[in-house]
């Protein structure tokens, strides 16, 4: 949808929720659904999905809105994907908090999230365990400004934070 409207126009439909934007949506899943359906076809382990859902500080529209409005297309394409045998892989830059549980819980196998945004003391309350996480070292701070040493605290830091054998951390 920010792809087709432009992130301006995007966030204003979502402000009037009009039928046509249900229809758009509706219109985006039957696409995404028969793509789907293609690439799960082919010997691929899983499928990667990407929507950048988080700001610095908040999520960019109301957790509510989302579980309305994309919660249930999201469950739908990833049901898809799990019903082929495949691994569900999201990516959301930002601080996904508040929608990260609904994501595990419609079939994210493997959630690329930044823990530096999030935090690592929530990360490791709420998603240690339960799902793959797939992050960086934080890029916004410790990478551009740190000394090597505050790199090393801070690879530390996201190892135990959210590495476990039940779940497992893929960081890069």
């Amino acid at each position: 949808l920010q792809q087709l409207r432009g992130m301006e126009n995007f966030f204003l439909d979502l402000a009037v929720e009009s039928a046509a934007l249900v229809r758009l949506m509706d219109g985006l899943l039957e696409f995404n659904l028969r793509w789907i359906d293609r690439f799960a076809a082919l010997p691929y382990d899983g499928l990667h999905f990407g929507d950048d859902w988080g700001g610095q500080t908040s999520l960019l529209i109301r957790p509510a809105q989302w579980r309305r409005l994309f919660k249930p297309r999201y469950a739908e394409m990833f049901r898809r994907v799990r019903e082929a045998g495949k691994d569900v892989w999201f990516h959301s830059d930002g601080f996904i908090n508040d929608i990260a549980g609904d994501l595990v819980e419609i079939g994210v196998d493997v959630l690329n999230f930044q823990v530096a945004v999030t935090g690592h003391d929530w990360a490791a309350r709420n998603l240690r365990g339960r799902v793959a996480v797939r992050t960086d070292i934080d890029r916004q701070r410790v990478l551009p400004f740190g000394a090597p040493a505050d790199v090393r605290d801070e690879v530390a830091r996201t190892l135990a934070s959210c590495g476990t054998a039940d779940g497992g951390l893929i960081a890069c």
